[in-house]
């Protein structure tokens, strides 16, 4: 009997949730395990509760832990990635943590570490919607906005580890604080904001009324909802955004000259091919020379699995090197 192939496992870390799968060695996630974070709970409960979330994916896909060969994570945090040290995570409060290693003591396996986006952007270049080409721009549009950058093939990571991070390109440095970067114009976060400030009281529908709820979480798929409905004022609201990133989007393009963009996140999801066509539309009046117009704008195809897809390529590749 020939030997079992050897799987890997992606874990695609958020800040509020984590995303494990296992993953063969065509691709197909053979068992899957979500949990919350929990990052108030410290550091050594976060890693306790990925190793037992592999556990549970192992256990989804009826392998033991033996089978798994090695471990892909992609983090939100700029990461040294030869050290293997999440430098600086905000949303979990770590400073130059060595989560490779921490993991690699914890499940006795190899483990490979990198950005979250950065691993979304490689399994969309490697698997999804850019598959096959070799300069990619990755722009995840959800609670925040994130990006990677793929360059003649490779992940480009940067000097100081922090290459794509275009949700802190500055659109208009006169505006007001708040309203002067795209991740505070286009992300959902800045998207409700707007909405918020914008919104008449008098408003009836079924947005306003939840966005005068000072404890309620406002979802992409509402503001989709709303948009779709026609609301005037969600409209100009999704519309600014719209131009504001297809325009940074151009700048970057004109810069770096890929063969497509990719946008995934969940307000990027939610708003679906509309928002990609105008992104787009926004983009090729600036964008530099005429031809690079031929760049594609395309939505994620792999979707919630992009990050943990991702993650799991690395870790073949880990064992491949």
């Amino acid at each position: 009997m020939p030997p079992a192939e050897p799987l890997t496992v992606g874990i695609d870390l958020g800040g509020t949730k984590m995303q494990v799968g296992v993953v063969d060695a065509r691709n197909r996630v053979l068992g899957t395990c979500r949990r919350k974070t929990r990052g108030s709970e410290g550091l050594k409960a976060v890693v306790a509760r990925m190793t037992e979330a592999v556990g549970r994916a192992c256990g989804d896909a009826g392998v033991e832990l033996e089978r798994i060969a090695a471990v892909g994570v992609g983090a939100p945090s700029a990461i040294d990635h030869e050290k293997g040290i999440a430098i600086r995570a905000v949303n979990l409060g770590w400073t130059d943590v060595p989560l490779r290693d921490l993991l690699r003591k914890s499940l006795d396996r190899p483990v490979s570490l990198d950005n979250d986006v950065n691993v979304a952007a490689w399994g969309e270049a490697r698997l999804g919607a850019a598959r096959g080409k070799n300069d990619v721009i990755a722009v995840w549009v959800g609670t925040g906005v994130g990006g990677g950058l793929i360059l003649g093939g490779r992940l480009h990571r940067g000097h100081f580890f922090t290459a794509g991070e275009i949700g802190q390109t500055v659109v208009d440095p006169a505006a007001a604080p708040g309203h002067r970067t795209v991740e505070e114009i286009c992300s959902r976060t800045g998207i409700v904001h707007a909405l918020r400030r914008l919104m008449p009281s008098t408003d009836a529908s079924p947005l306003a009324i939840r966005l005068r709820e000072s404890d309620a979480s406002v979802g992409s798929s509402m503001i989709a909802e709303s948009y779709r409905d026609g609301h005037p004022v969600t409209k100009s609201v999704i519309d600014h955004a719209a131009k504001q990133l297809g325009l940074v989007l151009a700048n970057l393009a004109t810069v770096v000259c890929p063969e497509a963009i990719v946008l995934g996140g969940g307000v990027s999801e939610a708003l679906g091919k509309p928002w990609i066509s105008q992104v787009k539309a926004a983009f090729d009046p600036w964008v530099f020379p005429e031809t690079l117009k031929r760049c594609r704008l395309v939505a994620s195809e792999l979707g919630d699995h992009a990050g943990m897809l991702g993650a799991a390529a690395q870790a073949r590749e880990l064992l491949e090197s």
